[in-house]
């Protein structure tokens, strides 16, 4: 994203740059987050991807200030108070219990008069878009309609700053594609910020410019959500011998039978072609990926990282 994109405003609003550098936090003999630095700059919007227990919620967390980091520090720009940030900054995490012997409207309510930029037309629209019954009882909610009354509560004040810990965990398909749309409307008419965790991966191929993978509490890699898919490919190679090292651009690589299955970027031909170099006689077919599997084969390489 050019600098003039990173700062853009849209209908008079702006988003909000979000920095995080050398965050620590550790729970016991867990090190949750181990020096992790993330920038995502105004108007973005950042998949984060990780194995359960990467840290992706705990990064929540330290942004909101929920929890506090043991060591490094997180900040935004245009520089804020932490009342003005939380006034303009939204989040939806993954379990909504802060609520439950409240009815939805009473937490809608409740929410509203904390919130001094609650937008109540906007929420009232969000609350039908998204069939809120104000009058049941939110432990009483399936996990699904929970989802849905965290999205409301927590984007009702209509943020620059976006945060979604997987948002969607639970909902039916309609509501699923409702979400999708507000969330692209956010964008468009506000140019929200968004910070997105999910291991629904076609959300994120849908909602990001750019993917983050966390493994460790660090981020490993960030790589733009375009590229991830059109620059990733499975090679499946017959006739490697076994001592074969792969070298640069092998992403991943495992057996299945005799035939070598490696997952590749950036240059494919030039890989291909050291690989006929020295084993001429092999068989190379490719093999397109679709998101889920480009992310997956990233994250088993993360797992035999040091």
């Amino acid at each position: 994203m050019s600098s003039s994109d990173a700062q853009r405003e849209v209908g008079g609003h702006r988003g909000i740059g979000l920095h995080c550098r050398g965050l620590k936090l550790r729970f016991g003999r867990v090190q949750a987050l181990d020096g992790l630095d993330l920038d995502i700059a105004a108007g973005e919007s950042v998949g984060i991807v990780g194995r359960n227990g990467a840290g992706k919620s705990t990064l929540f967390r330290c942004i909101v200030g929920t929890e506090l980091p043991d060591a490094g520090s997180v900040w935004c720009m245009p520089g804020l108070s932490r009342v003005e940030f939380l006034s303009r900054a939204g989040f939806v995490p993954d379990t909504l219990s802060a609520y439950d012997w409240m009815t939805a409207g009473q937490a809608i309510d409740f929410v509203a008069a904390l919130q001094p930029r609650f937008d109540a037309a906007w929420s009232a629209e969000l609350t039908e878009l998204l069939a809120i019954d104000r009058s049941a009882k939110v432990r009483t909610l399936s996990r699904g309609m929970q989802a849905r009354l965290a999205f409301v509560l927590g984007l009702s004040h209509r943020p620059e700053l976006v945060l979604l810990d997987e948002p969607l965990l639970g909902v039916d398909a309609v509501t699923h594609d409702v979400v999708l749309e507000t969330l692209a409307r956010m964008r468009s008419d506000i140019g929200a910020t968004m910070v997105i965790a999910s291991h629904q991966l076609g959300d994120i191929a849908r909602l990001t410019d750019r993917v983050a993978f966390i493994d460790r509490g660090r981020v490993i890699e960030s790589i733009a959500t375009d590229e991830l898919v059109s620059n990733t490919v499975r090679l499946q190679v017959r006739g490697l011998p076994r001592e074969w090292i792969p070298g640069t651009g092998v992403i991943h690589a495992r057996w299945q039978g005799e035939v070598a299955v490696l997952t590749v970027c950036d240059d494919i031909h030039a890989i291909e072609r050291r690989i006929l170099g020295a084993y001429p006689d092999v068989g190379i077919e490719r093999v397109a990926l679709s998101i889920n599997e480009a992310c997956a084969d990233r994250l088993r390489a993360m797992e035999v990282q040091p």
